[in-house]
């Protein structure tokens, strides 16, 4: 095996060093192993300035923040009287914000009833329209008649040609039927828009009873009148007559807030599956 000889005496020379005395039990300075020496960088010093100048800015809020509790204790804005007092502003700011909600809400409502009300105006417009148009007709019309009657009841008084009064007579009678046929025809169209007085009546417990349908596009409804308080003192019957015009509607009962359905009513469920009654109206 071949030694290296410049590494002999150096390990030689260790070995003697440690097994030289100690003085006093320390190693002397010429026999003391020589450890080595973290260096550390510029970067390593300037993370440590930032923490501690944060720590210190932290230190300085807190500081502040006691500062600003303590003035706020002793100072003589935050009294117990002006305390409440703010506290007393805070709520009626949020009432005053409920409030204006509801009022919201409400003019809401009434604007839709409003839309509906002017639609059923518009069609009744329309209605007097058609009416007037119609009575110029049979104004004409009678007219007419009238002149055929008065020639025919002249050729039957005179009795100048028989064959004609009789010719005669057979043309007023047609057309007396035609226009009598004609009145009745659109007497039946005008009956569908002239509202019917429907008797509604809802027995139970509550306070304040609705009556809320598509016959105002589910917006106002209608008041139910309640009457003296019945049975045991507690079940009372609320009764209203509504004008509706014929047909089938869709309706409930919206009683203290709560939608309530008339069992004794039939009743049908609409496209998102909720349940309404029917009322009809013939």
């Amino acid at each position: 095996m071949l030694f290296n000889r410049s590494y002999r005496p150096h390990v030689r020379s260790q070995c003697r060093c440690l097994t030289e005395p100690m003085n006093n039990g320390v190693l002397t300075n010429s026999i003391q192993p020589e450890l080595p020496i973290k260096k550390t960088g510029s970067r390593d010093g300037k993370l440590q300035s930032s923490v501690n100048e944060k720590l210190a800015l932290i230190q300085q809020l807190k500081q502040r923040s006691q500062q600003a509790t303590a003035s706020t204790l002793v100072h003589p804005i935050a009294t117990p009287v002006e305390r409440s007092t703010r506290l007393i502003d805070e709520r009626m700011y949020q009432a005053s914000v409920e409030a204006r909600q509801a009022l919201s809400e409400k003019l809401s409502e009434a604007n839709m009833y409003a839309s509906v009300l002017e639609a059923k105006l518009e069609e009744c417009y329309e209605d007097l329209e058609v009416a007037m148009s119609y009575m110029k007709k049979v104004s004409r019309e009678f007219g007419t008649t009238s002149r055929l009657a008065e020639s025919t009841a002249a050729a039957v008084r005179f009795g100048v040609d028989k064959e004609d009064a009789v010719e005669k007579l057979v043309k007023l009678s047609d057309r007396l039927a035609q226009l009598e046929q004609a009145v009745q025809s659109v007497r039946d169209s005008f009956s569908a828009r002239v509202p019917q007085r429907v008797p509604v009546t809802w027995v139970g417990v509550a306070s304040e009873v609705r009556l809320v349908g598509d016959f105002d596009e589910w917006t106002r409804g209608v008041e139910l009148s309640a009457s003296e308080i019945d049975f045991d003192g507690s079940i009372r019957t609320f009764e209203a007559v509504v004008p509706l015009l014929p047909g089938c509607y869709r309706v409930k009962f919206m009683v203290d807030g709560q939608w309530r359905l008339a069992p004794e009513w039939p009743t049908e469920n609409d496209s998102m599956g909720e349940t309404n009654n029917l009322l009809l109206v013939s």
